[in-house]
Parts: C-alpha cells; structure tokens; sequence
C-alpha cells in the first residue's frame, strides 16, 4: 500500500519529469527555427542599359577632305596677299610680270581678274607674250580675258592684228563681234567669212605701221 508521502513524491517526480519534457522539445522547437536559414532577397534585374558615352575625338566621323588646291575658290584677300608679296618682292618689273602670269595660272574668280590686272599693267609690248596665251585661251576666265583684251586695245597695231586675226577665227571667243567690228573699221570693210582676204589685209597693215607708212 503507498503511503501519502509515496505519491506526493511520485506526483513531484511526475511532474518534475513533464516539466523536463516539455522544456526539452521546447527547447528543440526553438534551436530549429533559428537554424533555418534566412531567405535571400531576389535580386531586382533590370533590361536598363548602360548610356552610350559620346564619341570621342578619334571616332567622330570626318568630312570627306575637301578637293585639291587647283579646284579650291581663291578668296580676293588670299589674292591680294599673293599679289602685295610679288610687288614688293624688289624684283625687276619683268621679273614681276612673270611672277604675275604664273600666279593668274594658280588663282580663279575675282582673285584671278584682280592678277591679271597688275599683268597688265607690268607687262611690256616686248614681253606681251606672256599675256597672248591667256587672251585666246579657251578656258580662260571670261572675266580675265575681257581685261586683257582691254589692255590690246590699247597696244600697238602689230601686236593687235595677229590677236585679232586669231579671235576672228573664232567663233566662240568673247570677243569675237567685238574685234569684227574693229576690224570692219580699220579695213573699211567686212570681210566677213572670207579669211584669206582678212590676212592680205593684216599683213599689209603690220608692214605699213613698221615702215611708218
């Protein structure tokens, strides 16, 4: 038979042993939910793409280069710089001219009218060779022709006639209504197409002014 005190000790142990369990798999339930590992966060990917940086100096894209110096329009001060060099280059006045037809060969435009001007003026009957050539240049620009065919105006008939029997002959000259109706004056009649009789006339007129007829 147990006694009172038996089963108060065996009430103490059983509950003493409840209490153990208890705060045993209170104790596991805790340790296991603080050992499971945190759930990482997703990480946000975006389709944003990086900014282009601007083009730096090596890969902007050039401009096609510009054409040769020959086809490149000459500007009146770049001219008239390279004229003002040549009238005060101290040179004797055929020394200069030569300069000036060279530099009518390099310029265009107003430039080179504004050249041809100053060869004009520079150039001699004895050195007018260096103005025939442009004069009955088909190339030449109009402009500059109509300078120098100015300046024959105003030579001696022996260097005129040969130019204007040259111009005469073609059609397409400039000046070639203009030295008709020259011509047409000084012989006293038009020849018109008939050039054989245009030459019997120049030839006697450059023999008559060098004997001084």
């Amino acid at each position: 038979m147990i006694t009172p005190s038996l089963r108060e000790k065996l009430r103490l142990i059983g509950s003493s042993l409840i209490l153990i369990i208890a705060l045993y798999f209170g104790w596991q339930w805790a340790g296991q939910d603080s050992s499971l590992p945190a759930t990482p966060k997703k990480e946000t990917v975006t389709n944003k793409e990086e900014p282009i940086p601007p083009p730096g100096p090596a890969s902007r894209i050039l401009s096609p280069p510009m054409a040769g110096a020959v086809n490149q329009l000459t500007t009146v001060e770049d001219g008239d710089l390279k004229i003002d060099e040549i009238l005060r280059s101290g040179k004797e006045i055929p020394a200069m001219a030569r300069d000036l037809h060279e530099l009518v060969k390099k310029l265009n435009s107003e430039a080179q009218v504004n050249a041809s001007r100053h060869l004009v003026n520079l150039t001699s009957d004895e050195d007018y060779g260096l103005i025939a050539g442009y004069l009955v240049d088909a190339k030449m620009n109009p402009d500059v022709v109509e300078v120098l065919f100015s300046d024959l105006m105003n030579r001696k008939r022996e260097l005129q006639l040969p130019l204007f029997m040259n111009i005469l002959r073609n059609p397409q000259h400039p000046q070639n209504e203009q030295v008709r109706n020259v011509m047409t004056i000084l012989a006293g009649q038009d020849f018109g197409q008939d050039f054989n009789s245009w030459d019997k006339w120049s030839n006697d007129e450059i023999k008559k002014q060098q004997t001084g007829q």
